[in-house]
């Protein structure tokens, strides 16, 4: 056993004194390990024998990540239980076992620190007892004297943990089951004394040890795959990787897994060295994916990052007119609506329904002065006063105005040409005039006591009576304020 810690010693200082990265898992790894501890067989007719030392030697060569093989060297040394009576055995006889196993490591967490494992494997177990004097213990059968030896095949089962104290040294603890078969025996047939001698069918140890972990070849940047297979060999130390060692980067962003502190950043993102999303101006869409990278802290964006600054309810990278001024209504393209196309949109235009081309203020509502401009052509027939459908379409412009402004009164003049004579022309005038005042009280709804009516006849002609455009122009109605 002291040869066994001192080789042990010297692997560790010759490990400790090289620079060779050991790679991620168990895989390409070789294993030195020692363990100690107590044994006990099991499963016999009589207990003959005393909880006994164990210890025992492995190595063992990196499969997988998580599976090692190897081979592990058993030795113990078990007293006789002395209140049993047995063959010619004296009290003080220890049976000395000896158990060589090809065994399976199976590792269930190989890169973290703590590392559960399950232990599997098959080997000869062999045995003989001695006395106090280190002598062979005999027996006699059938008249011949046998020395108290056997072999027998075992199957292995355990379980254990090693804990990494870095990449090169481990310290753990488990048990091992032996099956101990009859396979390879001498305690058979017709010399079967396994019931008289109290042979155990199984054997059970605990232990606690260290292991000393090697490379077989160099993994330069320690990611778990050798040099010779390494198609990526300068990895930054704790990326995972792939089978051909090349950084594994799930989200895309340029910064591998294990490095990536924000492992689910969404596709399209800038990221920092640690591989989370930059959000320059913190409104929570990342640089890359952000349209509007320079909205002011504290505004509130659509998924693309995006403000409305004009607040008509449709966010800037799909605003086609970015500054509508507040209150006014859009349309879906996020532009101004105005229904009577007067220059104010709806929303701001306290006049909806100006008629168009109308003169308006800057509430969309039709100027005072539009009306003393009104000066409406009327083609009546011969000494007739019915209004006709272009006359009434202008008195509606004439209505607009009068709604936007309650606080005015008009009178309403009418005209003629200088075809018939006065006595013709000014009652015709004055129910010309009358025409208009009762279409705006009767059918628009006008107050009557802001109308008023008068017939000037034809003696303030605006144009030649002695054409025929003039005469027309002639003929007509006009507003006048009234102060």
């Amino acid at each position: 056993m002291r040869k066994l810690w001192a080789s042990a010693l010297v692997v560790s200082l010759f490990l400790f004194s090289t620079q060779v990265a050991l790679p991620a898992g168990m895989y390409n790894k070789v294993g030195f390990g020692v363990r100690g501890g107590f044994g006990k067989h099991m499963m016999a007719d009589k207990d003959v024998w005393k909880i006994g030392p164990f210890g025992n030697a492995e190595v063992k060569f990196g499969l997988h990540k998580n599976i090692m093989i190897g081979l592990i060297g058993t030795y113990g040394a078990v007293p006789r239980n002395y209140d049993e009576e047995w063959a010619e055995a004296h009290s003080s006889d220890e049976q000395h076992n000896f158990l060589v196993d090809l065994g399976t490591w199976i590792y269930f967490m190989p890169e973290g620190k703590f590392n559960p494992y399950l232990n599997l494997g098959t080997g000869i177990y062999s045995w003989y007892v001695q006395d106090e004097n280190n002598k062979n213990v005999h027996i006699y059968l059938k008249g011949k004297r046998l020395r108290l030896r056997d072999q027998q095949l075992t199957f292995l089962f355990g379980a254990g943990f090693e804990y990494m104290v870095n990449d090169y040294f481990s310290i753990g603890a488990g048990g091992r089951f032996h099956y101990l078969s009859t396979v390879f025996s001498q305690m058979k047939d017709d010399k079967d004394l396994k019931d008289s001698l109290g042979l155990p069918e199984g054997l059970i140890e605990g232990f606690v040890g260290i292991t000393l972990y090697y490379p077989v070849s160099k993994d330069s940047d320690g990611d778990g795959v050798v040099d010779k297979l390494d198609e990526c060999p300068d990895t930054p130390k704790g990326c995972l990787v792939d089978e051909r060692g090349c950084p594994i980067d799930s989200d895309g962003d340029g910064v591998c897994d294990g490095l990536d502190q924000c492992p689910n950043t969404p596709r399209g993102c800038k990221v920092d060295i640690n591989g989370c999303p930059i959000d320059s101006d913190k409104d929570g869409v990342c640089d890359g994916l952000d349209r509007c990278p320079d909205t002011p802290a504290g505004v509130r964006v659509n998924s693309r990052g995006c403000p409305d600054t004009d607040g008509d309810g449709v966010y800037d990278d799909e605003d086609k007119c970015p500054d509508t001024p507040k209150g006014c209504k859009v349309d879906e393209d996020g532009c101004p609506i105005d229904s009577d196309g007067d220059g104010v949109c709806d929303g701001l235009d306290r006049c909806p329904e100006t008629p168009r081309g109308m003169e308006v203020d800057t509430s969309g509502c039709a100027l005072v002065k539009a009306l003393e401009e009104i000066k409406l052509q009327v083609n009546f027939g011969l000494n007739e006063a019915i209004l006709d459908d272009a006359t009434m379409q202008k008195l509606n412009e004439v209505y607009a105005i009068l709604m936007d402004h309650p606080e005015i009164r008009v009178e309403i003049a009418g005209y003629c040409d200088n075809t018939g004579t006065d006595a013709i022309n000014d009652p015709l005038s004055k129910r010309r005039a009358e025409a208009v005042r009762d279409y705006l009280i009767i059918e628009k709804g006008i107050a009557p006591d802001r109308l008023t009516a008068e017939g000037y006849g034809s003696k303030q002609p605006i144009a030649d009576n002695a054409t025929t455009e003039g005469r027309a122009k002639n003929r007509r109605v006009e507003f006048k304020i009234i102060e």
